[in-house]
């Protein structure tokens, strides 16, 4: 046999035992984007499979079911001496590692963390205002510089506050950025602007709609926001006909509408931290400040917004914890189900971070060293999600 022959023969045998692309698509989405990143060397065929969108999709599915943490820790408010850190399998093996922020130039402050979901991690690199704002793939090392925001702090008009919030609009498969910028008119009210960044169209844009604004103007610190059902939610303090009443700023993704909802009278006092459970808004209401003795400081209460049977939505206390032995502060949740929830020490014993299930009542320590510390705690996956809007 010749070797013409034998290079045909062999290259048939290699086409009769390969496996169908569906198959091949199905194995290799279960694999980790390290593993992905790798094998796209492997064959031009395999390099466009694993771009498409589709691909992309599914990939992103499948890891959403086994989410990390990904926690910046930081001494002071101030943002300096800091870190971000991966945490996978934060219930069992505990793997940490150290994420490097991928930008060459030094920054005034360590970045903030916007939020991270579908794989991509928002940092705010600005050094006041929330003006200056990062896309960032940690699984591909993918990162992107975004366009300056187009409300801007003058002499004459200068900013006072600035929030904001990193969510996916579904229905238009579109990543955006919302940022709330408050400023004091002459009476002393705030007086509001917002836009929004466009993941897939890759700009700006003002929103004209702000009306809900005049009746509330959001509190809490740059990680009091938190995406749910494909909006954005900020705990705001009421004012004119909400006066002395706390409320839920939330923003439609989709229709990039405002709206605001009502809360249970017993966040009136005590700390509020808007939260995500089980697909559904929530919140946790928890000490002001800590007093063993009383007035029912000591009191930590978690609330889901549900569905009641005529229609209307009502809140529904899931925990109460009452008369505890030190003060609890709400962190978020992981996997959409946990409370995270760091318990304050005293002189002699630091902070603990642990997780606890509603559901079965269960308690898992975490062991984080760092508790002790500010910190900002998000659920992340791995993705293949482009940071360039191009998926």
């Amino acid at each position: 046999m010749n070797s013409s022959c034998s290079g045909r023969r062999l290259r048939t045998m290699a086409s009769s035992l390969s496996l169908p692309q569906t198959t091949i698509s199905d194995i290799l989405s279960r694999l980790p984007v390290k593993s992905l990143t790798r094998f796209k060397s492997v064959s031009k065929d395999w390099a466009y499979l694993t771009s498409t969108p589709a691909f992309v999709s599914d990939h992103l599915r499948r890891s959403s079911s086994d989410p990390s943490l990904i926690v910046r820790c930081y001494n002071t408010q101030s943002g300096f001496d800091s870190v971000i850190l991966l945490i996978t399998d934060p219930t069992q093996n505990f793997a940490c590692r150290h994420l490097a922020v991928p930008l060459d130039e030094p920054l005034p402050l360590f970045p903030k963390i916007v939020g991270s979901i579908g794989g991509l991690v928002c940092l705010d690199v600005s050094p006041c205002y929330a003006s200056d704002f990062v896309l960032w793939n940690p699984g591909t090392k993918q990162f992107k510089r975004l366009p300056f925001p187009l409300i801007a702090s003058t002499r004459s008009n200068p900013i006072w506050l600035v929030f904001v919030g990193f969510g996916f609009d579904s229905f238009n498969n579109d990543y955006k950025l919302v940022r709330i910028v408050s400023f004091k008119r002459n009476d002393g009210l705030p007086f509001v602007r917002a836009e929004v960044y466009s993941w897939k169209e890759g700009f700006w844009k003002e929103l004209e709609d702000t009306v809900c604004f005049d009746s509330a103007i959001i509190c809490g610190g740059q990680d009091g926001v938190v995406v749910v059902d494909g909006s954005l939610n900020w705990v705001a303090i009421g004012l004119q006909r909400y006066a002395d009443r706390k409320v839920v700023i939330s923003f439609d993704m989709r229709r990039e509408v405002f709206k605001t909802i009502p809360l249970p009278a017993l966040t009136r006092i005590g700390n509020v931290k808007v939260m995500s459970y089980m697909g559904l808004l929530a919140i946790a209401v928890y000490p002001l400040v800590f007093a063993a003795n009383g007035n029912n400081m000591n009191r930590f209460e978690f609330s889901v917004l549900s569905d009641c049977e005529d229609g209307r939505k009502h809140w529904t206390n899931v925990v109460l914890a009452e008369n505890f032995s030190k003060s609890l502060v709400p962190m978020g949740t992981w996997r959409d189900r946990e409370l995270m929830i760091k318990q304050m020490g005293d002189r002699d014993n630091h902070p603990k971070l642990f997780l606890y299930d509603p559901i079965d009542e269960r308690t898992k320590r975490l062991p984080i060293d760092c508790v002790d510390l500010y910190l900002q705690c998000y659920s992340h996956v791995e993705s293949l999600v482009s940071v360039d809007g191009r998926n």
